[in-house]
């Protein structure tokens, strides 16, 4: 892995992968939630265009901020929209009160839209709760919370006063609000699963556990993954391939939370049979 003293260089291949596993992989919610925006596969003329542009440098191995890296280079190939800002805070007398993340042109349509996007790993502890009872890496991180902030906050920001200026500031009139929370849901087998009216029941699941239970798996081959690459498995090899032994191992040597990916081995390609998140206990 490389140093996170460094800056990531990411090639061309791994944005392309990791860009097929966004679009390909489920919203998280039913489309009208959010008025969801649609990330339509790659041509094949836009996959030359990335590899044209070459890799990628981000200096944050957080995962939103690749997710956001991502949906930009996107927008950079898409021959339906052009990027007119990223990133732009909207503030009252010097307090921040949110920020667009992409205000974009549709040229099909002619018309301004403003987008919201976030990728979430959430994992479902107490699914009795629905979506108060999934979280992210922080307890703080509450799916609930998430939707709402999207609904009500973030989507709402091109609506508000403050808002209306700051679009009209970089010569946009009027924009539509689009969201997008893409991810995965990880569920307990003892505790199970749930249903909720705003869920995409089609959403990408992943199993979790706590360290103590991992002997009680089968057999198989695993891969650690480790932020930013989260999406596909372009970045790992069967040199990074273990057995149910060997993180056994890792458990044992640091209490910390992993994330794995069960795999198949074929031709030298990894291929994903499942995703999961151990927690220690």
């Amino acid at each position: 892995m490389i140093s996170k003293r460094q800056p990531l260089q990411i090639p061309a291949k791994q944005l392309i992968q990791d860009l097929i596993w966004i679009i390909e992989n489920p919203s998280l919610l039913h489309f009208e939630v959010l008025n969801e925006l649609t990330i339509e596969p790659l041509s094949d003329a836009q996959e030359l265009r990335i590899i044209q542009l070459g890799s990628l440098e981000i200096k944050s191995y957080k995962l939103g901020f690749y997710f956001e890296a991502l949906i930009r280079l996107w927008i950079q190939v898409s021959e339906k929209y052009t990027l007119k800002a990223a990133n732009i805070q909207v503030q009252n007398n010097q307090q921040t009160l949110g920020e667009f993340d992409f205000i974009v042109e549709n040229l099909e349509e002619q018309k301004f839209e403003h987008w919201e996007v976030s990728i979430k790993f959430y994992l479902c502890h107490q699914p009795k709760l629905e979506l108060e009872g999934c979280w992210g890496t922080q307890l703080k991180d509450v799916f609930h919370g998430k939707v709402s902030k999207l609904k009500n906050q973030q989507l709402q920001l091109g609506k508000s006063q403050n808002g209306i200026k700051t679009l009209k500031e970089i010569g946009v009139k009027s924009s539509v609000s689009r969201g997008l929370l893409k991810g995965m849901l990880f569920y307990n087998e003892q505790l199970g699963q749930f249903e909720n009216d705003q869920l995409n029941p089609f959403s990408t699941k992943g199993i979790w556990m706590y360290h103590s239970a991992w002997g009680n798996t089968s057999e198989g081959l695993f891969v650690v993954l480790k932020k930013p690459f989260l999406f596909s498995l372009n970045s790992y090899s069967k040199e990074d391939i273990l057995s149910k032994k060997e993180i056994q191992r890792l458990i044992e040597k640091n209490e910390s939370p992993l994330m794995l990916a069960q795999v198949d081995e074929n031709e030298g390609a990894l291929l994903e049979v499942s995703r999961w998140w151990l927690l220690p206990d």
